[in-house]
């Protein structure tokens, strides 16, 4: 399951709380699990009187501990959701729901809100950063040196800067980069498992959950793979580095060079990427939680150019495509499935 998340904050934390207190991994089984007790939970109540379907989900829960474990999980989950405040639940612009489904949207918010809490960058990255943006902010910031870095919504970056190297790392999400050239002193960017030099250039950065990728609008780069261990790649004007953390694949790319770090004009420009790329992209502009359990959708491919002022329509659109669809339970929650 692809959770992506912006910035979520309760009206009240003080009456929240994660009922998924127990330390949780990044282990698929345990995703799917939850997803799946999340999903009888919502079933539940939208339908209480449905012998049948009690009776499915009782053979579910007696299957095995772990199905029942996560189902507890949900339940206290619905619990703590039903403590949140209206105003937070239930934006006063938006038509009354219904008790049953009030309460599966409430259950639907406070999970999405632990998983998030669970599954995003950590507090101690955001704290370990110099720089950082959140949901749907876009900003640049000028170094020391008078470099400009330019923040992608979600992203943070952390500064350490000497007398012989300029270092920057990116922490989270992307940013653009706009040297000044210094030949003594070059300009280096950390990024998951590559180092990216350059003396005067500018160039595009994004580590997303699957792929590290650089791209030049002007100048060139060096781009050491294993932060030396492997060949380095040179890239140039118009050209854009994709490395797949999960099957070491790097793939090198010839692009309009106009594309490069478009979302700082509110687009995202794709070619041939993932959904679940695209999800997560726009998730970082959209200020709730996006959910996206059918695994075969988000690895399907898609072209095309998104609006990042109108998160909801581009999610749409990119999983329209694959006759996907998305539903909104709340303001604040969006939930995508397959066909």
């Amino acid at each position: 399951m692809l959770v992506s998340q912006g910035t979520f904050r309760p009206a009240d934390s003080s009456r929240t709380e994660c009922a998924l207190g127990r330390t949780m991994t990044r282990d698929p089984t345990d995703d799917d699990l939850l997803a799946d007790a999340v999903d009888w939970r919502l079933r539940i109540e939208a339908a209480p009187g449905d012998q049948a379907l009690q009776a499915a989900l009782e053979a579910w829960l007696a299957a095995n501990e772990a199905h029942r474990s996560a189902y507890r999980d949900v339940e206290r989950t619905t619990r703590v959701a039903a403590a949140l405040p209206a105003d937070y639940a239930d934006p006063p612009r938006q038509p009354r729901r219904q008790p049953r489904l009030r309460r599966a949207a409430f259950a639907a918010i406070a999970l999405a809100a632990c998983l998030a809490f669970v599954f995003l960058p950590t507090l101690q990255l955001w704290l370990a950063s110099d720089h950082s943006t959140a949901t749907a902010e876009v900003r640049s910031v000028t170094l020391d040196d008078g470099s400009v870095v330019s923040l992608d919504a979600a992203s943070a970056i952390a500064v350490r800067y000497g007398a012989a190297r300029r270092e920057v790392a990116l922490l989270s999400g992307r940013a653009f980069f706009e040297v000044v050239p210094a030949s003594d002193r070059p300009f280096v960017v950390i990024v998951d498992d590559a180092t990216v030099t350059v003396t005067g250039t500018a160039f595009d950065v994004r580590s997303s959950a699957q792929t590290t990728s650089v791209a030049v609008q002007s100048g060139t780069v060096e781009v050491a793979l294993d932060h030396g261990r492997r060949p380095a790649a040179v890239l140039t004007r118009g050209q854009r580095l994709d490395i797949d953390r999960t099957s070491d694949r790097v793939a090198k790319a010839d692009i309009p060079a106009d594309d490069v770090a478009a979302w700082r004009n509110h687009r995202l420009v794709v070619d041939r990427a993932t959904v679940a790329e695209v999800v997560e992209e726009l998730g970082r502009h959209y200020p709730g939680v996006v959910l996206m359990r059918d695994r075969a959708l988000g690895d399907r491919l898609v072209s095309g150019v998104f609006d990042l002022r109108q998160p909801i329509e581009a999610l749409q659109a990119a999983v329209r495509t694959h006759d996907g669809s998305i539903t909104r339970i709340t303001p604040y929650v969006v939930v995508i499935s397959g066909p």
